[in-house]
């Protein structure tokens, strides 16, 4: 019986020390989270310097350091359509200390049209805030022949015309799935690696037209190269506010409209998620931020919490799933 009495007693300290771990470690975590961030924070950027997300993701970077008193720094993972970064990010400790721009075609387009992702683009990362819109806008040349989008429509059901996807399988190549479904007009598509070379061949009368991001084309635009014909938005953009969108000429259900937001791995603590959902705000709010982003053809986000954002995603995920089932759209 004291054998008894002495096993239970050790096993009732066992229990109230591993409590007690527990709770310091607890207590540890919430403090590290009040506190964060006490060091240098890694904001990874998944494309090359200079394109559009690592454009935005400096100019965040730069205003986070300075609203939290600690570097942020950015680190760009090129490669795998998006997945070589996104994935570095969503395997990091999940302190706060590792973030990463997450746009809308690694997460919501890229899972619709390969069989498979290195990751759970809804699971393994937690959203923080939509940081920049990029609606798709379809282009012609501006010397061409082709001064609305019922004169592109109107040839197209007459003779054959080629039409660029930037490339096979992005949110471009969607957009325009979307468009001829809901026209019933049938282009020839011709790939390109990029949206430059696509602007090459439409620029030079060899292709038809495209589909671009208002930021990716607005350069173009301003010199007098491309004509834009219609905005894949629910509302005219700001920075073409004469260009009407597809809504607006009776085309319906398709709209493509790009975001470029903000992530962290999964179970960061919401602490810190909601401190830096917080700065983005203030940040898309700042004078001088939207300038800098006005100058680069950016609108601010629509998404205003972190769970609107997350709807965001699983939204645009359904719907870019439902057009890539309906296309016959796979890229493997």
């Amino acid at each position: 019986m004291r054998i008894f009495f002495q096993a239970a007693r050790a096993i009732g300290l066992t229990v109230c020390l591993a409590a007690g771990t527990s709770a310091a470690i607890s207590q540890t975590r919430n403090d590290d989270a009040a506190n964060w961030p006490r060091r240098v924070v890694k904001l990874v950027v998944p494309t090359a310097p200079g394109q559009a997300s690592d454009v935005l993701a400096r100019l965040l970077a730069d205003y986070l350091s300075k609203a939290f008193g600690q570097p942020f720094i950015v680190d760009n993972r090129n490669g795998g359509g998006g997945f070589i970064g996104l994935s570095i990010a969503a395997k990091s400790p999940p302190d706060g200390y590792t973030l990463v721009i997450a746009s809308s075609g690694p997460l919501t387009v890229s899972p619709a049209v390969l069989s498979k992702v290195p990751m759970d683009t809804v699971k393994d990362l937690e959203p923080i805030a939509n940081i920049a819109l990029t609606p798709q806008v379809i282009l012609v040349a501006s010397k061409g022949p082709y001064k609305s989008l019922s004169d592109l429509i109107g040839a197209a059901k007459k003779k054959d015309l080629a039409f660029a996807i930037p490339p096979l399988g992005s949110t471009s190549h969607l957009a325009y799935a979307a468009f001829a479904r809901s026209t019933n007009t049938n282009f020839n598509l011709v790939p390109f690696k990029g949206n430059v070379d696509s602007a090459t061949q439409v620029i030079g009368g060899d292709v038809a037209a495209m589909y671009d991001t208002v930021p990716g084309a607005l350069n173009l635009l301003k010199a007098g190269k491309l004509r834009p014909l219609a905005v894949a938005a629910s509302q005219r953009s700001p920075f073409l506010p004469d260009t009407p969108t597809l809504g607006e000429l009776g085309i319906q259900n398709s709209e493509a409209v790009g975001w470029i937001g903000l992530a962290a791995p999964v179970k960061t603590p919401p602490e810190i998620l909601e401190k830096l959902a917080s700065q983005v705000q203030r940040f898309l709010a700042d004078p001088a931020v939207r300038a800098s982003m006005k100058a680069q053809g950016f609108a601010p986000g629509d998404s205003a919490t972190r769970e609107s954002f997350k709807t965001t995603i699983r939204s645009d995920l359904a719907h870019w799933s439902k057009v890539a089932k309906e296309a016959n759209i796979h890229v493997d």
